[in-house]
């Protein structure tokens, strides 16, 4: 019986494990559609990524609905979650029906990570309507 418990316990604890290096869906709200016209706009999301994180992996999503896709991702960084300085890394959406671009750190050195999908810099003319979501995954030192 001892044998047993034991190994339900050491099965729950893997099935945990397992389950917190998945990659999660940030959770979709209205204003997650990039729509463009007459102004420009733009969406973020923020991850946070404490202590005992070796490699932040992320991938964007953009969905055309209409228009001409003319959108860029861009990751921040920031330590303190209100300064946020741009990283390497930004990827330009192709006007297709869909469009995924990846994001991979393979340190975590801030605590605060941010992508922002649109056209921050108002550089783009295009009338666009584009649903975007976020995964991303924390991996933690082995």
């Amino acid at each position: 019986m001892k044998k047993l418990i034991t190994l339900l316990l050491l099965a729950m604890v893997i099935g945990i494990t397992t389950q917190a290096q998945r990659a999660t869906l940030m959770s979709t709200v209205a204003g997650d559609t990039i729509i463009t016209s007459s102004s420009r706009d733009t969406m973020s999301k923020v991850i946070t990524a404490t202590a005992g994180f070796s490699a932040l992996g992320i991938q964007v999503n953009a969905t055309k609905i209409s228009g001409t896709v003319s959108a860029k991702a861009y990751l921040y960084s920031s330590l303190d979650g209100v300064n946020y300085s741009l990283t390497d890394s930004s990827a330009a959406f192709a006007n297709q029906t869909t469009n995924v671009v990846w994001f991979t750190k393979t340190t975590t050195p801030y605590v605060y990570y941010k992508v922002a999908v649109g056209d921050p810099l108002g550089l783009s003319t295009s009338t666009q309507s584009v649903k975007v979501q976020i995964y991303y995954v924390l991996r933690r030192y082995d």
